[in-house]
């Protein structure tokens, strides 16, 4: 499927060339819509309808770009055009009115994929579709095209490390793993690793720890039990050592999600850093220090 800036006159091109192919004779009168389709984590159990006619192309249009080749349209009787697609639109348009649904999922840049019923009714036709999506509108995480989209984020940060560009690269891991249902990425070698404590209201605990090429990414789970005060992740700092020899390890990018834990609320926490040669045993201290603050909570004897 190639792409074009054109929209226009993709839309005048199909508008031209599809002429209506039902052989009961000309189509009733349709009034030409424009709507706004929103999907969020409560409209997933369903799924949303676009009312297409024969004759006669819809646009619709998305905030965020859509993935190369991201329109997948079910036809296999051929009853539509080929698909256009540019960057944030796709344009359907099939040859007749369809006597029963079709099946279109469209996949954005971001990884979110958005499922569309594709459906012919009396009296109106969508000319443009609006389409809002959620952030928390996600495929399921253990999905397929999850879990393809997981890996190839995964071989593209690694391509841009090899690089150089490695910081850039694991803040992108890290947000990756931080996102909800990273935790089943089977992109990762991981494993869970224990420790915790509770210092100045802060409750943190560790989870897992995920090795990729040469990285070490550690997640906490963190709550603040401070009644009155927030909390944030200024910096996460890393050492490497015991009762004898201590190092400082390079901490390539920590993050938290939410960014800002309300009293009361849990959340979660990364660490990123390059593995480092270690001895059999020999443990971290990982400190997660507070932004504008003075709390932080010091880890001690963590063995990822």
């Amino acid at each position: 499927m190639r792409r074009s800036g054109g929209c226009g006159a993709i839309a005048l091109l199909l508008l031209g060339a599809a002429a209506p192919a039902d052989p009961g004779g000309p189509h009733p009168a349709r009034e030409l819509r424009r709507r706004t389709i929103v999907i969020d984590e409560r409209s997933q159990a369903t799924v949303p309808e676009v009312h297409v006619a024969g004759g006669a192309a819809t646009l619709l249009a998305f905030p965020t770009p859509v993935a190369d080749g991201g329109a997948v349209l079910a036809d296999p009787r051929g009853l539509f055009y080929p698909l256009a697609q540019t960057d944030r639109t796709v344009l359907v348009a099939p040859r007749a009115d369809l006597a029963a649904p079709a099946a279109l999922h469209v996949s954005l840049a971001d990884g979110t994929v958005v499922a569309f019923q594709l459906t012919s009714v009396r009296g109106e036709s969508d000319a443009q579709v609006d389409v809002v999506v959620a952030a928390d509108a996600r495929a399921a995480p253990d999905s397929s095209p999850a879990l393809r989209r997981a890996l190839e984020a995964c071989r593209e940060e690694a391509d841009d490390l090899r690089r150089g560009s490695a910081q850039a690269g694991v803040r992108e891991l890290a947000a990756l793993l931080l996102a909800e249902g990273a935790d089943g990425s089977r992109a990762f070698d991981r494993h869970p690793f224990h420790g915790g404590d509770r210092q100045d209201g802060l409750l943190v605990r560790a989870s897992l720890a995920y090795r990729l090429v040469g990285l070490v990414l550690l997640l906490f789970q963190v709550e603040n039990r401070d009644p009155a005060r927030p909390w944030s992740l200024d910096r996460a700092e890393v050492r490497a050592g015991g009762t004898g020899e201590v190092a400082d390890v390079h901490v390539l990018a920590s993050a938290a999600e939410p960014t800002t834990l309300a009293p009361g609320e849990g959340g979660r926490a990364i660490v990123a850093f390059r593995a480092v040669p270690r001895a059999p045993g020999q443990p971290l201290t990982v400190t997660l220090r507070e932004k504008d603050g003075s709390r932080h909570v010091v880890l001690d004897g963590l063995s990822p």
